[in-house]
């Protein structure tokens, strides 16, 4: 009943919102249209929006090369520095180093951490703040007139959106292009034998060297200092990688592994730890035997990252939870009972990375995880769930600290403030979050939370699913309020989340009680008042929809939401604007970049021909999803949602 009359309501308001602004724009001079031709475009499927657009593309029709970088007035960006290998070369193709890395050796770094930075050995067995082999390029400057992202920005999350890679300075040092003869603008590094790299031990002999800085006890060993010792130490992230039983691995598949544990792991001295975690599908094998282990090991991961590796299996990560229904404990409805396996079992860690392994990012890991926990960790709490529920739409909304943050206030000043309430007589919660500095909101000035980490930190809105027809809304498993629940979620698993939230996700499935994955981490993070944070990171699309049509289709809920109404674009049937984008769990914008970017042809653009016309393809810092059977023939660009394929939802 709950539920029905909150739909009722969000009909309603949608209906006085219309009626509203049909009378602001006769006060303002300007027609939105009569009610019926409102309604009936809501109503309208997003395909006839495509077709709209003439089903033209942006990037067929954009040449992005480095021959076209223009590089900025003024450019200023200490991490980017010349590289000596160039030394007399000074042209927008020469490539620089880009190390977006701590001043480790500063004072003021050292000042501020309980002990100092050791420099770790790489692959090719040097210390890898001396090897140049082993460092990653970029170009000053993107192509000229390169498109806009359709929702984010490079400035409201910190990345460097003035910078370009292509595939040599991106992947060069991770053994793309070494039997290549000649490379214009490019150097080749010293060619590494990769079976005999054991990704494993070099990460462990790394956090070794820094142990200072990350133990909470005194000196690790006889002769070393801490020279802060009443400095707190440390906190260490585990990077865990996605993998599966059968997963073939592509060149692409292991430059990106190796680009991952150098850049994250070895170049941060351990602050980050990669890791494969494996799923192994086939329950019957016992994992626990070690032969069996080992075996499963050697016939389904590349060497050079067995000692990297941790299988796990659904018995093996379900058998905590007596009381969790074995209908939902699977991998898909069940995506985060490894993550809480692998935290119980390893302690030294505080935040994890759930990483999708077909998640790309064309820029440099290191300055992705950085500035994306740097951006939420500034968010203030007012306002925050609110801010996280739209897509956020520069040319729309202006810039996100100020005035996307004022607009949201307005729209609705008396947001989420502390703990959701949520608990009857059988829902009993220990909420872990901290208390309210102030009664209300109002009565804060956006400061509660700034400076505060985040506990869940996602990368599309953290939308209303109730009364939407988002297909898993209604996945909720032993909470007594059932689907009356109020509930968020975030789409795409690929996240990053900390101990204290998949403790209480833990403590949930001890209780009997759960969600969809994409439900369980926000919901339980809105019940206890714990932070979550939607990064609005650049996402590009093919489709050239002016940013107030963009805001009308994918800001389409009760005060500019994207959820809370049928006409959200997480519906089932009104998915298909993300199908051009490049970020969303089906999209094909992927296929034809990341296909350009390594140098093939895909979709009219990019190919050894469309370069010899225009020179090598380059891409700003883009996070890409999905990119899978990365190869030059794979079918990268035919994505279709379900509702386009004839399938029919099951309430």
């Amino acid at each position: 009943m709950a539920v029905r009359r909150a739909r009722e309501r969000t009909f309603l308001l949608t209906l006085f919102f219309i009626l509203f602004m049909t009378v602001s724009s006769l006060k303002l001079g300007y027609s939105l249209g009569n009610i019926e031709d409102i309604l009936a475009r809501m109503e309208k499927q997003p395909r006839t929006d495509y077709d709209d657009v003439g089903g033209s593309s942006v990037f067929a029709n954009f040449v992005s090369t480095v021959q076209r970088i223009r590089s900025p007035k003024n450019y200023k960006n200490p991490k980017v520095v010349d590289d000596p290998r160039f030394e007399g070369s000074t042209g927008k193709d020469t490539p620089k180093i880009y190390r977006p890395y701590p001043d480790y050796d500063s004072l003021t770094w050292q000042s501020k951490h309980r002990a100092p930075f050791v420099a770790c050995l790489g692959a090719r067995n040097k210390l890898l703040n001396e090897s140049l082999d082993d460092q990653v390029g970029v170009y000053v400057g993107t192509p000229q007139g390169f498109p806009h992202p359709m929702f984010g920005s490079y400035d409201a999350v910190g990345l460097d959106g003035q910078v370009s890679f292509d595939r040599y300075t991106r992947y060069g040092a991770y053994g793309f292009g070494e039997d290549e003869e000649s490379v214009p603008h490019w150097i080749k590094p010293a060619k590494v034998n990769w079976n005999q790299i054991r990704w494993g031990e070099l990460q462990k002999q790394c956090v070794e060297r820094n142990a200072n800085r990350f133990t909470k006890e005194a000196a690790t060993h006889a002769g070393s200092e801490i020279p802060h010792p009443d400095l707190p130490a440390e906190e260490r992230s585990a990077v865990l990688i996605r993998t599966y039983i059968g997963k073939e691995y592509s060149e692409n598949d292991l430059q990106v592994i190796r680009s991952m544990v150098t850049e994250l792991a070895l170049q941060t001295g351990g602050e980050y730890e990669v890791v494969l975690l494996l799923h192994v599908k086939d329950e019957s094998l016992d994992i626990k035997q070690e032969e069996v282990y080992r075996r499963v090991l050697k016939e389904n991961v590349p060497q050079e990252f067995w000692d990297m590796t941790v299988l796990w299996n659904t018995p093996l990560v379900a058998e905590r939870y007596k009381d969790l229904d074995t209908n939902v404990i699977d991998v898909h409805h069940a995506q985060w009972l490894p993550v809480q396996w692998f935290m119980r079992e390893h302690p030294e860690f505080e935040h994890f990375w759930n990483w999708e392994i077909d998640t790309r990012f064309t820029g440099h890991h290191y300055e992705y995880v950085d500035k994306i926990t740097a951006f939420a960790r500034r968010q203030p709490r007012r306002g925050l769930w609110d801010r996280n529920a739209r897509f956020y739409i520069p040319q729309v909304h202006g810039d996100y600290e100020t005035d996307y943050r004022d607009y949201v206030n307005r729209s609705e000043p008396e947001g989420v403030w502390g703990p959701a309430a949520v608990a009857g007589p059988g829902l009993k919660i220990q909420v872990y979050g901290p208390s309210t500095p102030t009664l209300f909101p109002r009565d804060d000035n956006f400061e509660w939370g700034a400076g505060e980490e985040a506990d869940f930190i996602c990368f599309l809105p953290i939308f209303h699913p109730i009364g939407t027809q988002w297909v898993i809304r209604n996945e909720v498993y032993g909470y007594e309020q059932g689907r009356e629940l109020p509930r968020r979620a975030c789409l795409i698993t690929h996240s990053r989340i900390s101990r204290r939230l998949l403790t209480a996700l833990d403590e949930e499935n001890l209780a009997g009680r759960h969600m969809g994955s994409e439900l369980f981490p926000v919901s339980t993070a809105l019940y206890h008042g714990l932070k979550a944070v939607s990064a609005p990171h650049p996402i590009f699309s093919e489709r050239p929809f002016p940013p107030q049509d963009v805001d009308f289709i994918f800001n389409s809920g009760v005060n500019g939401r994207t959820g809370s109404t049928r006409f959200s674009p997480f519906s089932w049937g009104r998915e298909i604007p993300f199908r051009d984008t490049s970020w969303y769990y089906r999209a094909n914008l992927a296929g034809r970049l990341y296909w350009n970017f390594l140098g093939w042809d895909k979709g009219g653009t990019g190919g050894k021909e469309y370069e010899h016309r225009h020179g090598r393809v380059c891409l700003p810092s883009i996070l890409f999803h999905p990119v899978k059977d990365v190869r030059p023939d794979a079918d990268s660009m035919n994505y279709k949602f379900d509702s386009e394929l004839g399938f029919v939802p099951i309430d």
